[in-house]
């Protein structure tokens, strides 16, 4: 099964949106930078891995409704 196979499903969709935030929450406590370069650095992977989680929860709650009207 490819990836693509496995997003079809409203549920899965969900599942990985809630694995991205459990990364994204893992990654501001563990990537604690020393100094200022890093800490850019760290900051914008945070905040894509949150982005990446909101994205994919939104789009599977919508195609969970989207599915049940039909």
């Amino acid at each position: 099964m490819t990836l693509r196979q496995y997003l079809k499903q409203p549920g899965n969709q969900l599942r990985v949106g809630l694995a991205f935030l459990i990364l994204a929450s893992l990654s501001r406590w563990l990537l604690k930078p020393a100094n200022g370069q890093l800490a850019e650095w760290t900051d914008g992977l945070t905040g894509l891995l949150y982005g990446i989680s909101i994205g994919c929860m939104l789009v599977g709650i919508w195609r969970d409704k989207r599915r049940r009207k039909e």
